[in-house]
């Protein structure tokens, strides 16, 4: 009675000793890459700077530079490059011309993406050229932090 029992477990662990490793070879090979954060991941051209400050953000020193293309005139591209690694899980970087509301994000807040040092993201402006930028913790479904962008050039 117990001998049927102990083949299917034995078999099961068999298994697993195959399956286990490839799964995660599998998932550290589609991990995102970490990058520094001293630099851009992706070098922009120093003629199109237009805004670059540190003080944005009131909790964390996160220094924001703004950058304006000849090329593609209205739009305005935001990279975030932090004094030192967030330790907040899943980051994710919203824009919004509304204020924020506790720890919530407004409603009309458009997502730019996966917070990641040194990575440009291209601002959805409108005519007044001002709002609100912030870091979201998925995990913690918290804001970690908000910038208030005054209006840019």
């Amino acid at each position: 009675m117990i001998q049927p029992l102990r083949t299917v477990h034995r078999h099961a662990f068999v298994a697993l000793a195959f399956v286990l490793p490839v799964v995660i070879v599998a998932g550290t090979a589609e991990r995102r890459p970490r990058l520094p954060s001293g630099g851009p991941a992706v070098q922009l051209p120093g003629s199109a700077h237009l805004v670059n400050s540190g003080t944005l953000w009131p909790k964390q020193a996160i220094r924001t530079e703004f950058y304006s293309y000849s090329s593609r005139p209205g739009e305005i591209d935001v990279v975030l490059i932090p004094a030192e690694e967030l330790n907040e899980p899943d980051l994710l970087l919203y824009w919004s011309v509304d204020p924020p509301s506790g720890d919530f994000i407004p409603a009309g807040a458009r997502l730019l993406g996966h917070f990641i040092a040194g990575k440009p993201f291209v601002l959805p402006l409108r005519v007044d050229r001002s709002g609100y930028l912030f870091l979201f913790s998925l995990p913690h479904q918290t804001v970690f932090d908000t910038a208030k962008v005054e209006k840019l050039p």
